[in-house]
């Protein structure tokens, strides 16, 4: 039995930190989203795809996922709300809420899922 309880214990620790990510994530405002965005570079993942979008200071924003298929869009922050909005042809608007990681990256609410991201200064993308 007391085999049993030492693995229970273990795999506990072992998802922990896993489990205790999304609840340590912070809410971003929308004047904290702006600063980190705001004529910078992500590389992220969103779903299994790789990608880079650049923020310009104008609300232009240029998407380049992995496969090289460059989008260009617009994006902008409502200040009310305190979320993210990014337009492109396909979606029109569409809202996103943004988080700070506990590990200084950031992540995208989309859904039920956290789609992270580290933001590289300045613009990355030709």
């Amino acid at each position: 039995m007391k085999h049993h309880e030492f693995f229970v214990t273990l795999m506990a620790f072992t998802l922990l930190p896993a489990l205790a990510t999304p609840a340590m994530a912070q809410s971003m405002s929308a004047s904290e989203i702006e600063d980190v965005l705001a004529g910078n570079t992500i590389e992220g993942v969103w779903g299994a795809d790789r990608y880079h979008q650049y923020f310009a200071e104008d609300g232009e924003t240029i998407y380049v996922p992995s496969d090289g298929k460059r989008a260009e869009g617009r994006w902008r922050v409502d200040p009310e709300q305190g979320i993210y909005e990014s337009w492109w042809r396909s979606t029109g608007w569409t809202p996103y809420s943004m988080v700070d990681l506990p590990d200084g990256g950031y992540a995208w609410i989309n859904g039920d899922r956290m789609e992270t991201f580290e933001v590289e200064e300045g613009q990355q993308i030709e």
